[in-house]
């Protein structure tokens, strides 16, 4: 079994996004192989969010674990909530935010994958 060093990021602005957004790595580069970029719990407080931004090369699966997600998929608006899963395919946008308004964080599960070619 190997165990990882716990790795927590806070970005601001992340993507021209908007506030802070804390990311917390389940898995480091030593573990990580040559597919995964990134597997993660990300974090986002009230009026937080990732700015939009394409995936190139990679591609993007986000679960929400908890609160309400504002999602700008490929220009189109959607609010997603706990159990929802949003797929950014290679060649793909999208930014995802939590509301000013909300009344708790907005959590989310992230994997980015590398595209095979």
């Amino acid at each position: 079994m190997l165990y990882t060093e716990k790795k927590i990021d806070v970005c601001h602005e992340r993507f021209g996004g908007t506030g802070d957004v804390t990311i917390e790595h389940y898995i480091d580069e030593k573990m990580l192989n040559s597919s995964i970029i990134m597997y993660a719990k990300v974090t986002m407080a009230p009026g937080c969010g990732l700015g939009y931004h394409a995936h190139n090369g990679n591609t993007e699966t986000v679960v929400v674990l908890s609160g309400t997600a504002q999602c700008n998929d490929d220009g189109v608006l959607r609010v997603l909530k706990p159990g929802d899963v949003t797929h950014c395919l290679e060649g793909h946008s999208h930014a995802i935010s939590n509301a000013p308004d909300a009344t708790e964080d907005l959590v989310l599960q992230a994997l980015i994958a590398k595209v095979d070619g």
